[in-house]
């Protein structure tokens, strides 16, 4: 996975949350080669505290969804094996010190992404 230059020239990090077994965070590491923070949610408590939502059947049929799958498929890019729960949707949280939430992004779909300019805005604000 690339480095975060933007992040880490504003003194954060970044640590992954995945929902899943130990197995599979060991098979993210290869797939992605990540190598930082990576902790592992068998039972979702993050997700849930997180106010994170899930995925619905006719999210997989919308448009945009459709649009975005082929050009990720033009550009190379392949599923590989679905582990955990597909239907858990992810979001984007920047937590300062203290457990200060400065930035929550939640998903709307499985290619609902956090705006990067929103979360290096978010660290700019919290940076001491």
């Amino acid at each position: 996975m690339k480095r975060l230059p933007k992040v880490e020239a504003l003194g954060a990090g970044l640590a992954v949350v995945g929902l899943g077994n130990p197995g599979f965070a060991k098979g993210f590491r290869e797939s992605t080669g990540y190598v930082g923070p990576l902790f592992v949610d068998g039972e979702g408590v993050a997700y849930r505290a997180a106010a994170l939502g899930r995925l619905r059947p006719w999210h997989l049929f919308s448009v945009r969804m459709i649009r975005n799958a082929m050009r990720a498929k033009k550009e190379g890019f392949r599923q590989s094996k679905v582990e955990g729960d597909p239907w858990q949707l992810g979001g984007t949280l920047v937590v300062a010190p203290g457990d200060r939430v400065l930035y929550a992004w939640r998903n709307r779909n499985a290619d609902d992404d956090a705006p990067i300019e929103a979360v290096l805005a978010a660290l700019r604000a919290g940076a001491p």
